[in-house]
């Protein structure tokens, strides 16, 4: 007898349910306040259908992301900051 195992390969990629977020925060928010939830699903199964989020690019530094709830929130203080754009 001869078993076959046939798995999923990671050949589908995250769709966010939006195709822009857009939100508009205080310069005096605090750092770890919670900005704006980004969500994105994945059709592969198990383990390749697991989306984890990152910044691919903030040169800011002003913002973080969680990497398993997709919630952005701000990483360091905004004082005297006349516009920071991280999603577009």
């Amino acid at each position: 007898m001869i078993r076959v195992k046939i798995g999923d390969k990671n050949d589908n990629p995250p769709v966010f349910n939006l195709p822009h977020y857009t939100t508009t925060i205080e310069e005096s928010s605090m750092v770890g306040k919670r900005v704006k939830q980004v969500y994105a699903t994945d059709r592969d199964a198990g383990d390749n259908g697991r989306v984890e989020y990152f910044l691919k690019d903030d040169p800011s530094g002003f913002f973080t992301i969680n990497q398993y709830s997709g919630w952005v929130s701000v990483a360091t203080p905004m004082s005297g900051v006349i516009s920071a754009v991280l999603f577009s």
